[in-house]
């Protein structure tokens, strides 16, 4: 959307009629189109307005129930200010989503852009906070979203059935899929950080969803690594890196002999990391480090490669299910990466450049890789 549309002058107090005549026929067929409305295609604007102005208030609950606990909490904390806040830090995306919902106003008040809610709905919206149903709904999508976020971490890619056996583990009830991919499809509108395909759903950094499902069937006697209820919700936090302890020696080596701050260390031990699970190749992640960190001997080259060879063979892997070469039992560790030696490592040019976490997309579109071309 252009965000010219998206933060013009508004006033921050409007009812549902008046926001919603702001917006172009364009944005109200979105948000007709969100709200599943049928048979309203060949209706003019003002038509338009009035169905919605009817729809959106019948919906509101129906909607809040495939929401998670940010997204309500969000909407909670903008009707209990009075019907706006400053716009808090959202990616274009989430607040074209949070539009297209016709409940949530985006635009500019004051100078200062805003978030708001229509006055005829606000109390509607605070009388949801108590709703036992819409309480319960909230609940069960936060924890179904948080643990498919967290096994889709460390496995990379999973059919959804099996996402929705593990579930059942996780959470001790039996999941609908209708109603799990509803809320799942939903999220991602708003977060973005899966991948919807004939595969099934994949980590957004997988890259070939089909390749991790056969390095799977490949270890059928290999299990999925046991994780807990409790490992799994971390790795659904925003940024998670499994900082075992060959990361924790990896940056307190580096700290050590290369002048750069610990945020810097940190931030590219991580990326390393997100190589190794994706099956990057040894040679590439020792140039990946050769290419950032030059040694001074070959002494100094030797010990970084011992360490990040180190870091490898314990790092988990979407190929391995979630284990680490070194768990794997003997007969299965034709993963574990062999010590390379310093020979052949001069000519970091030759590494194929990775692109990290976040990192701004190559194409020079401007966006993070991760909402531009790596899913292209």
């Amino acid at each position: 959307m252009n965000e010219d549309k998206q933060w013009k002058e508004i006033n921050s107090k409007q009812t549902l009629k008046e926001g919603l005549a702001n917006y172009s026929k364009d944005e109200l067929t979105e948000i007709r189109k969100f709200l599943n409305i049928k048979n309203a295609s060949s209706l003019k604007k003002a038509e338009l307005i009035d169905l919605l102005d009817e729809t959106i208030p019948e919906s509101l609950q129906e909607v809040c129930q495939i929401w998670d606990k940010e997204r309500f909490q969000l909407l909670q904390t903008i009707a209990k200010n009075g019907g706006f806040i400053p716009a808090p830090e959202l990616e274009p995306e989430q607040y074209s989503y949070l539009r297209a919902t016709g409940f949530v106003f985006t635009g500019t008040n004051n100078g200062k852009k805003i978030l708001a809610v229509p006055t005829d709905i606000i109390e509607q919206i605070k009388s949801l906070q108590t709703n036992f149903q819409v309480k319960a709904a909230i609940k069960r999508n936060t924890e179904w979203i948080q643990l498919t976020h967290g096994l889709l971490y460390f496995y990379g890619t999973l059919k959804i059935y099996h996402l929705a056996e593990m579930l059942k583990e996780y959470t001790g009830e039996s999941i609908h899929i209708d109603d799990y991919l509803e809320v799942i499809f939903d999220a991602n509108e708003y977060y973005d950080e899966l991948q919807l395909g004939t595969s099934g759903l994949s980590y957004w950094r997988v890259e070939d969803p089909e390749s991790v499902l056969r390095e799977h069937e490949m270890r059928k006697d290999v299990p999925y690594y046991p994780f807990t209820k409790k490992q799994v919700l971390q790795a659904a936090e925003p940024g998670y890196v499994e900082k075992n302890q060959m990361y924790k020696q990896l940056v307190a080596h580096i700290l050590k002999n290369f002048e750069v701050d610990r945020d810097e260390a940190e931030t590219i031990v991580a990326d390393g990391v997100d190589f190794i699970q994706e099956g990057v190749g040894p040679n590439e992640v020792i140039h990946y480090f050769n290419d950032i960190f030059e040694a001074d001997s070959k002494k100094q080259l030797q010990a970084m490669i011992d360490k990040v060879s180190r870091l490898m063979n314990n790092t988990r892997q979407w190929d391995l299910k979630g284990h680490t070469p070194i768990e794997l039992s003997p007969g299965d560790r034709s993963a574990l990466r062999p010590l390379p030696s310093n020979e052949g490592h001069s000519n970091p040019a030759e590494a194929q450049v990775k692109v990290g976490r976040n990192d701004p997309c190559p194409c020079g579109s401007g966006k993070k890789y991760k909402k531009c071309c790596l899913n292209k």
